[in-house]
């Protein structure tokens, strides 16, 4: 009860205040929604909740999976599709010197027609021991 508590204030106060609309925390955190386009402030929302999610080790909320992605033979990754993103879950076996791992992570693509510019991607990719990752993925 207490990790559902934890994660719904979460929810109503890391991401966005109601107030001001200002995203508090993840790959868009200090950005105005209300400076935007509604629909545009739909899809940064989406994205910047999912990627919050993902670091947590849980599912997306809003993007669904990909029907016709690939099955890597990493360890795990993952491919889903929101509004004019693709998100995927990394979870790539990995071994550094000899700390055997995954490096795990989301990794938010949006449509080049959305992000105008040289980037059109935010990640945030870091290396866990299986115990680790495990961890963090039975927090759910």
């Amino acid at each position: 009860m207490r990790n559902y508590l934890l994660f719904f204030v979460f929810m109503l106060g890391a991401i966005v205040t109601q107030a001001e609309e200002i995203i508090l925390e993840g790959p868009f955190s200090g950005t105005d929604l209300s400076k935007l386009k509604p629909e545009n402030a739909k899809i940064i929302m989406e994205a910047n909740v999912d990627f919050l999610l993902v670091l947590e080790g849980r599912k997306p909320k809003y993007a669904k999976t990909k029907k016709d992605a690939w099955l890597p033979a990493d360890g795990g990754t993952t491919f889903y599709v929101g509004d004019h993103y693709n998100l995927t879950i990394v979870q790539s076996m990995s071994t550094f010197g000899e700390i055997d791992g995954y490096v795990y992570g989301p990794v938010i693509e949006f449509d080049k027609s959305f992000a105008l510019g040289n980037s059109n991607s935010v990640s945030n990719l870091k290396f866990y021991t299986s115990v680790k990752l495990n961890e963090l993925q039975k927090a759910r």
